[in-house]
């Protein structure tokens, strides 16, 4: 079935490239290696679309140094060898990858086993995630510590995804950022280039805190 979808798509005179999105990289790499007949599948799709010109890639998710395994190099040797592109997107997270240091050693590990490094992205304002996100001068800060450090086809893009259909725009691409209040302004001309998109980092801590207590109280009174 994997193979009928992906042909398919590529048949389509304006379609010129697909991907295939997945974490399976990061936490069950060894599919591509005890599972032949599905990794042959992926394989040939890829094959397919380099004869007609058109590019197959998988787009994974790594967030931090500890997800690649020796499992996962070997998967990710073995998909370079047979000729398949692997792109690498991750998520910023409060905590866990947010300081440069750590995010460096990401990229450096994800080029040595040959995924390229696409996306840090900013965190998304999703309800219930507000602990894992940080403020905007974390991602600009960590672009300027990457950006020198290791060769520029290796350098992610550092990403947001706009609220209100404004699109993915370069974290450096605000058009005001106060610090003070945490409210960044964006455009994105492609899409709107006469309407403002807002950006707003994180509650302080003491903030979330405050808010799971009085969660807390509420459920425990009901």
């Amino acid at each position: 079935m994997l193979d009928i979808i992906g042909k398919t798509l590529l048949d389509i005179p304006h379609i010129k490239r697909i991907r295939f999105a997945t974490k399976i990289l990061a936490v069950m790499p060894m599919k591509f290696l005890s599972d032949t007949e599905w990794t042959d599948k992926i394989v040939e799709i890829s094959d397919y679309g380099r004869s007609l010109c058109k590019q197959v890639a998988i787009h994974t998710h790594i967030n931090h140094p500890a997800e690649v395994s020796e499992t996962t190099e070997e998967a990710s040797n073995l998909l370079f060898k047979r000729g398949v592109l692997v792109r690498n997107q991750t998520v910023l997270l409060r905590t866990i990858n947010d300081d440069p240091k750590v995010m460096m050693e990401l990229i450096k590990q994800l080029m040595d086993i040959n995924i390229f490094p696409y996306y840090v992205f900013q965190h998304d304002l999703v309800k219930g995630c507000e602990y894992f996100r940080t403020p905007l001068k974390t991602i600009l800060d960590m672009e300027k510590y990457v950006r020198g450090r290791i060769a520029g086809f290796g350098v992610p893009n550092f990403m947001l995804d706009m609220m209100g259909g404004g699109g993915k725009r370069l974290a450096a691409s605000y058009e005001s950022y106060d610090q003070t209040t945490g409210v960044s302004t964006f455009i994105s001309p492609a899409i709107n280039a006469s309407k403002l998109y807002y950006h707003f980092d994180p509650l302080p801590l003491a903030s979330i805190s405050t808010q799971e207590n009085q969660s807390h109280q509420h459920l425990a009174a009901h």
